[in-house]
């Protein structure tokens, strides 16, 4: 919950997570804070990883665009494990929340900006 509203999220979990050009944006009253890491490879590591997101945009392999969330959830086929590991490029993603694993951030800057992210 977040200011007393309950969010509807996708939960996807993982081993561990290579993030090139990490750019988190928290909107507070305002403001922006940005934590980023552009031009390197984060990396969350050290246990499994459980996310909790309202939504996934990006390239699904790469190549095919796709959004991921609660209202437009990808074909599953329960119990079939995929020859292939899955992954996307040009992720945006809202977050509700992350457990597990620890973050590291190359080069890491922060700073604030005046306004709101869309």
């Amino acid at each position: 919950m977040a200011n007393k509203q309950q969010k509807t999220v996708l939960k996807f979990t993982a081993d561990a997570l290579e993030i090139r050009d990490l750019h988190q944006i928290v909107n507070n009253q305002g403001k922006q804070y940005h934590v980023a890491g552009m031009g390197t490879t984060s990396t969350v590591t050290g246990g499994r990883v459980t996310m909790y997101t309202e939504e996934l945009k990006g390239k699904l392999l790469g190549i095919l665009p796709s959004t991921q969330s609660p209202t437009s959830l990808p074909p599953l086929i329960p119990g079939l494990k995929l020859p292939i590991p899955i992954f996307f490029t040009n992720v945006k993603i809202r977050q509700a929340g992350q457990f597990g694993g620890t973050l590291h951030i190359p080069n890491l800057r922060q700073y604030q900006t005046d306004g709101t992210y869309p």
